[in-house]
């Protein structure tokens, strides 16, 4: 789906808001969301990941405001992040495809430098300048994360776990197995073994206003590892992966340092 803009083709975009208990949060976000891309074509798809709390009620009365914008996909029990993207994006008709936690006020300044590079890479990888509201073990968990994905994957990107925006044909095709957060990562190493192409882009990350998050919690973090390992144990087995083998990859002059996988 594309809209033309004068002599311009401009890539519409779907944004994928997953949202468990985050009544408190998610019209502020989806507001925001408004206000950042008035000026392009987009629309937003709340999932409500089996919520305890109001956030199907909120969402609903989101999507009845502009039902043109916004639209309410439900899970009747939580199943993770995985499971809550895997819906969205399925679910998705733009062209390019990205995920917005519920709990992130977002802005035209944030939103800028993704918008300027649209439609120069197959994947645009945001990569958060500060870690705003994380304490010392999150901090430490920030360093190391994206420097074990490197050393298990091969994958050299600055920032693994945060707001990419993805080519949907391409993201289309990617099998996601993780539940939680190590899904991020997953996408960008099966995208990376399609040979998409990938630029990164300089973010900035908010505060929540409201609650705690949840990778602040020791178990979300144990959990988080074991995920990643469970990935990197399937990957280098291919034949009992969900995915295919690697395949090779053409990556342009803009994209980080060489993304190929390692040799087994």
């Amino acid at each position: 789906m594309t809209t033309t803009v004068g002599d311009q083709l401009t890539p519409t975009l779907s944004v994928v808001v997953p949202a468990c208990n985050e009544a408190a949060n998610l019209p502020a976000c989806v507001d925001a969301l408004h206000a950042t891309l008035a000026a392009s074509p987009y629309e937003v798809v709340v999932v409500d990941d089996g919520s305890r709390d109001d956030t199907a009620a909120v969402a609903a009365r989101l999507a009845a405001a502009q039902p043109d914008r916004v639209r309410l996909l439900r899970h009747d029990h939580n199943q993770g992040l995985g499971a809550a993207l895997r819906t969205g994006f399925a679910a998705a008709r733009g062209d390019y495809v990205t995920c917005c936690p519920a709990d992130f006020i977002t802005s035209p300044d944030d939103w800028a430098p993704f918008a300027a590079a649209l439609g120069k890479a197959d994947v645009i990888v945001g990569c958060r300048v500060r870690r705003e509201g994380y304490n010392p073990l999150m901090r430490c968990n920030a360093w190391l994360y994206p420097r074990l994905v490197r050393l298990l994957f091969g994958l050299r990107l600055r920032d693994v776990n945060w707001i990419s925006v993805y080519r949907r044909a391409l993201v289309d095709r990617v099998t996601i197995t993780q539940r939680g957060i190590p899904m991020l990562a997953e996408i960008l190493v099966k995208l990376r073994d399609q040979g998409a192409t990938f630029v990164e882009v300089d973010c900035r990350m908010q505060p929540r206003r409201t609650g705690t998050p949840s990778a602040s919690r020791p178990r979300v973090m144990v959990r988080t590892l074991h995920g990643l390992f469970q990935f990197w144990w399937s990957y280098r087995r291919p034949e009992t992966a969900s995915t295919p083998a690697a395949a090779p990859v053409s990556t342009p002059a803009s994209a980080p340092a060489d993304p190929a996988r390692p040799r087994s």
